[in-house]
């Protein structure tokens, strides 16, 4: 999804929000053209809020990206900074997890490409100096202020909200004409709530309203995917039986992902004869997972 911002007659980028299918986590990225030499940073903590200049080894994209996972780790990729907050299927408080202030909305760069059905446009012409923005992450009930944009992700129960704050946040004299961003330096917690493995589990249970395994049926590649119940203690020996005697699955069509082998099982149906994947639903008789101890 692009959130593009309209303004002096044009839509602007602004942030791209994209969710992984694999687990359902996000990545956000505040959109910017072109790269950067160095930052600076500075602390709202006491002694530490004069400015630190900040050289660069290589060019960094201007661009902002922070992920969101479901375990509730949250990644800042531009200083190398996590915080964890609750897992995504679990958010019972609001937090804020971002901020991000624009000298002036004609600084964003030009949108080029024509608006398309999935793009969202917040309309902002009214606005002018600087304007900042809040990103908060609540339960899909979130209730924001102001003017702002929801996202309700209601089968997993958060929502993500951004906020165009009533008055820009602060910034250290003269970098008022600078893009800045606002980190946590903690979160709600001092460690990770939920295991990576769980976390995905806990994801396609959520929206698929199961409490046992999941079976997909192929994608548009003949891949079938298996979420198991509980994650395993190793990635398990498996035997797959299939209605159709006259399909197959064989060893080359096993799909491994060292990330999440102990939870999933992704594989490729075949004809026996033609060896054509199978890329309609496939009726699956039985599925035995062996992880012995």
């Amino acid at each position: 999804m692009r959130i593009l911002v309209q303004y002096g007659g044009a839509p602007r980028k602004f942030v791209v929000l994209e969710s992984s299918d694999r687990d359902g986590s996000l990545t956000l990225v505040m959109r910017r053209d072109g790269v950067s030499h160095s930052r600076s940073s500075w602390s709202t903590r006491p002694g530490e809020q004069p400015p630190q200049e900040i050289e660069f080894q290589a060019p960094r994209p201007k661009s902002k990206r922070i992920t969101i996972h479901q375990s509730g780790r949250i990644n800042y990729h531009e200083n190398g900074r996590r915080i964890f907050v609750e897992p995504l299927t679990r958010v019972t408080l609001t937090f804020p997890i971002y901020g991000y202030r624009i000298p002036t909305l004609s600084k964003l760069d030009l949108h080029p490409e024509p608006v398309g059905d999935d793009d969202v446009v917040i309309d902002l012409s009214d606005l002018d100096g600087p304007v900042s923005f809040s990103i908060l992450l609540g339960p899909k009930e979130l209730v924001l202020p102001g003017r702002a944009l929801k996202l309700a992700y209601e089968a997993e129960g958060y929502a993500l909200g951004i906020c165009v704050d009533q008055v820009p946040f602060l910034v250290p004299v003269g970098y008022e004409d600078h893009f800045t961003t606002v980190t946590p330096e903690n979160g709600p917690f001092n460690e990770q709530q939920m295991e990576e493995d769980q976390a995905l589990i806990a994801y396609h249970q959520a929206v698929t309203k199961s409490t046992g395994p999941i079976l997909y049926q192929p994608n548009g590649e003949g891949v079938i995917r298996l979420v198991f119940s509980v994650p395993m203690r190793v990635a398990p020996k498996f035997k797959i039986e299939l209605a159709d005697p006259n399909l197959d699955v064989l060893d080359q069509d096993i799909q491994r992902d060292g990330r999440s082998d102990k939870v999933t099982l992704k594989f490729k149906v075949r004809h026996r004869r033609s060896g054509q994947i199978i890329r309609k639903d496939v009726a699956v008789r039985s599925i035995e997972l062996d992880a012995e101890l």
